[in-house]
């Protein structure tokens, strides 16, 4: 598919920044009715510059109201990622005695003309009217830079059981845990990572932390756990480009222990484009967090339209009892499902599709949720295709028990980096029943996918870049397959919009 001349249009359900170049979420917090969204912002050109504070705020996860630059360089430096908190009982002393919020990012500075001589320290900001505005800790850094390069993307969350603040800092490889009571002085704890997860030339980055019910926990296991998840940047060593994984284990506000074995990488989405995922603070029993739906190896190329990037869908996150031990698992908040309503079309159920054969199941508008269950047969595989023809696919392998996933996707724009990384042939893991859920969001500009088995779970997420209406597709390979039910649903505006662009087209 060839996108030389391709212009996206925005997204109808997933955030983008007014103009310019957007990428990680950042101080994502819920306070007094809405939920803030920052995110690293460069507001004067399409591509990575010098990093903003771009601010939103959102009373349901769908619809946005922008609000003016929250942080921007100063003499000190630009303004890496970070976290928001409510200082709910004014333990800093900077709101007289009323909740607050707090924000901490990270300083980079660079100290002469190469840009790779740099050093981060760790700063705070603070708003007194809801986030409208912000000034910076007249005490800044609240933590110095420590003589390595690499340290960066504050992530704050509070410690029940040990009455204290945590601090999560990716430091090289490595992340480190630092401890406070008044916010303001901090105190090393632990370091976790070396010899666990996945490591590439390129330090970890993007760190959140927290504790979640474990769902499906039977006697004897634990009923809840503590998550960490950890970016990977894009590097040569590293074909796949920038990903997320996690670990699922104890911290007990000093250190972090991993259930898992060291070598396990559980990757959270097995798409090429979810990257710097955060979670938002103080929303009450739900853990909602969200991605930059990009990867590094081609993110300055792709297609643009005056502004470059967007987010995930919201995702609520859940743990979940598995045979191969705690997993994270997502769910598309439901306030997406409530955006996303009026116009639906029913799959019906198809007995049993046989080596060769191939059904459209359904027509597929450009903003949509879809669902479809289907059960193989031992040793089948089917490609099924959504959007534009083959542009997007995904295979499903079935074994004797379980089904392995694969993802393709197409596409060139003239830009080396874009078309040497962009198209994609990789393996997405497996989920454990030969009956599988495929849920689908369609959007412009991106394709999310989430594959359910019995317990286990597989997220696939990827930016797409199509305008033409689609169809959902599905070919035999090996074996048979039957089609159990399926639906797919539309807004009323996103179909009277292609009506609109097909008649202008025609």
């Amino acid at each position: 598919m060839s996108l030389v001349e391709f212009s996206p249009l925005r997204p109808a359900l997933h955030f983008t920044p007014p103009m310019g170049w957007m990428n990680d979420p950042n101080g994502l917090v819920y306070f007094e009715g809405e939920y803030h969204l920052f995110y690293q912002y460069h507001p004067h050109d399409t591509v990575w510059g010098p990093m903003h504070w771009g601010h939103a705020v959102s009373t349901d996860l769908c619809r946005w109201e922008h609000l003016p630059i929250a942080l921007a360089p100063d003499a000190q430096g630009a303004c890496f990622s970070g976290s928001a908190i409510v200082d709910e009982h004014d333990v800093t002393g900077l709101f007289d005695g009323q909740p607050g919020l707090l924000a901490f990012y990270t300083c980079h500075r660079v100290l002469s003309d190469d840009p790779e001589d740099y050093e981060q320290s760790q700063c705070l900001a603070y708003s007194r009217d809801k986030g409208r505005t912000w000034q910076r800790y007249a005490s800044n850094p609240v933590l110095p830079a420590p003589g390595f390069k690499d340290f960066r993307d504050p992530k704050v969350v509070w410690h029940a059981a040990t009455q204290r603040w945590v601090m999560a800092l990716a430091c090289g490889q490595e992340i480190h845990f630092y401890t406070s009571e008044n916010l303001l002085h901090w105190q090393f704890a632990s370091a976790f990572g070396e010899g666990h997860g996945a490591h590439t030339q390129h330090p970890w980055e993007c760190p959140d932390l927290f504790e979640l019910p474990v769902e499906g926990a039977k006697n004897g296991q634990a009923t809840s756990r503590w998550v960490l998840i950890v970016g990977i940047g894009a590097t040569p060593d590293n074909a796949f480009g920038s990903f997320t994984h996690y670990f699922v284990g104890e911290f007990d506000g000093q250190r972090f222990t991993n259930d898992h074995s060291p070598d396990d990488v559980m990757m959270m989405d097995e798409g090429r484009d979810f990257y710097a995922v955060q979670s938002w603070s103080n929303t009450s029993g739900r853990r909602l967090a969200v991605a930059w739906l990009n990867n590094w190896q081609y993110a300055n190329h792709t297609p643009e339209a005056g502004w470059r990037g967007m987010m995930s869908l919201p995702r609520e996150l859940t743990l979940r009892a598995t045979s191969s031990g705690i997993q994270l698992c997502q769910r598309i908040a439901r306030e997406c499902h409530e955006a996303l309503t009026a116009v639906s079309q029913s799959i019906p159920p198809q007995a049993i599709l046989g080596v060769g054969q191939y059904s459209v199941l359904t027509s597929l508008p450009l903003v949509s949720r879809g669902v479809l269950a289907l059960t193989l047969t031992a040793g089948s595989r089917v490609a099924l295709s959504l959007q534009q023809g083959d542009h997007q696919q995904l295979t499903l392998e079935a074994g004797e028990e379980d089904v392995a996933l694969r993802y393709t996707r197409n596409g060139v724009n003239g830009q080396a980096a874009f078309d040497d990384h962009f198209t994609c042939d990789h393996a997405a893991g497996s989920v454990d029943s030969l009956t599988v859920t495929i849920e689908w969001w369609c959007d412009h500009g991106s394709l999310e996918i989430l594959v359910n088995g019995a317990t286990q779970q597989r997220a696939i997420s990827q930016v797409s870049f199509t305008q033409a209406k689609g169809s959902v597709d599905v070919s035999v390979l090996e074996g048979s397959v039957s089609l159990l039910e399926g639906s797919v649903v539309s807004s009323k505006e996103a179909v009277a919009q292609e009506k609109v662009a097909s008649s202008c087209t025609n």
